[in-house]
């Protein structure tokens, strides 16, 4: 009993102290997993610490990156720049200013889907709903990158429909509709569960960090929270969104992405603009994470792009002969 106290001790001493010595690494990192897989999902089955796997551990780009990123704020009008980087596979996470704030605008339609399709796990018929879009909603400003295939006034559509119009064309009006029908909790317990200020949910001046956001798509990868086909259902819709810009352009075609962007005019001066998915690289999944601000959108837009091919290089360098 007593030999076994003390090497659960020195085991405990050890892994605490590597977590701690090593810098932008997570005790995940040093794990064994074991996955479900799916086509776009891949459900966490089991965990387990693994020290032989330090070792073996993936390269970890921190410094290339943040030089990279410093170099396009340099060149550019751009003046700040979010970065959070994580390989899917049990691999290194990477946070260039990660911890700065930014409004999420239309990122926020992926936790209503989310919500929505939770809400559907209760009471399976809300999918099939009809709903009247009766005149257009005033959200307080336009959208620089409208529909490509607008609402109808006067016509009605499924809940689904409108899920669908909000994540593939970020339709605002679609997302009204559904807002206004979805009950609160949903979208409360999803925000706590995330650790995000349910404010967030209705202030549009409240803000949030490129590394909590990510846990949207997270929840969605590892289908943690809603079921294997909802989470499933979902990353498709976010496969098929119609901006092909950002971090979509920065990958070959033949690579499959679930991204969703987000604009936001702060000033006449100042724009946010983001963009967070998964890239599907094959056998290497990662989720990659931008947030900008500036004056010229798409300036921001360029800069998305080019961060998501220097990372889409590094991982093909790391891993393209796999």
């Amino acid at each position: 009993m007593y030999l076994g106290g003390v090497l659960l001790f020195v085991l405990g001493f050890f892994v605490g102290n590597i977590s701690k010595t090593i810098p932008n690494r997570e005790l995940s990192d040093f794990s064994s997993e074991l996955r479900l897989g799916g086509k776009l999902t891949n459900p966490l089955l089991e965990c387990e610490i693994a020290v032989s796997t330090i070792t073996s551990r993936k390269e970890d780009f921190t410094p290339e990156l943040e030089d990279f990123v410093e170099e396009l704020k340099e060149s550019t009008n751009i003046s700040d720049i979010a970065v959070y980087f994580r390989d899917l596979n049990n691999g290194p996470v990477i946070g260039v200013n990660q911890q700065e704030l930014y409004a999420p605008a239309s990122l926020l339609k992926v936790p209503v889907m989310i919500a929505y399709l939770k809400w559907s796990e209760d009471e399976p018929d809300v999918l099939e709903e009809r709903i009247l879009y009766e005149t257009p909603m005033d959200l307080g400003f336009t959208q620089e990158f409208a529909p490509l295939v607008p609402l109808e006034i006067g016509k009605t559509y499924s809940a689904k429909d409108l899920i669908e119009n909000m994540v593939r064309y970020s339709d605002n009006q679609a997302l009204l509709l559904l807002y206004n029908r979805l009950p609160s909790k949903y979208q409360e317990d999803l925000f706590r569960l995330v650790g995000i200020d349910v404010s967030l949910i209705t202030d549009p001046k409240a803000v949030l960090s490129v590394r909590r956001y990510s846990i949207f798509f997270r929840i969605l990868f590892n289908a943690s929270f809603l079921s294997r086909t909802h989470s499933e259902y979902a990353l498709k819709l976010l496969t098929e969104t119609t901006f092909t810009g950002g971090i979509r352009a920065g990958v070959p075609e033949e690579i499959t992405v679930a991204h969703k962007f987000g604009e936001r005019k702060i000033t006449n001066d100042i724009q946010q603009f983001h963009d967070c998915g998964v890239v599907y690289f094959p056998d290497h999944p990662y989720m990659l994470c931008i947030m900008t601000r500036g004056e010229n959108p798409q300036e921001l837009i360029s800069a998305i792009k080019d961060i998501s091919t220097f990372v889409y290089k590094e991982i093909e360098r790391q891993y393209g002969q796999d």
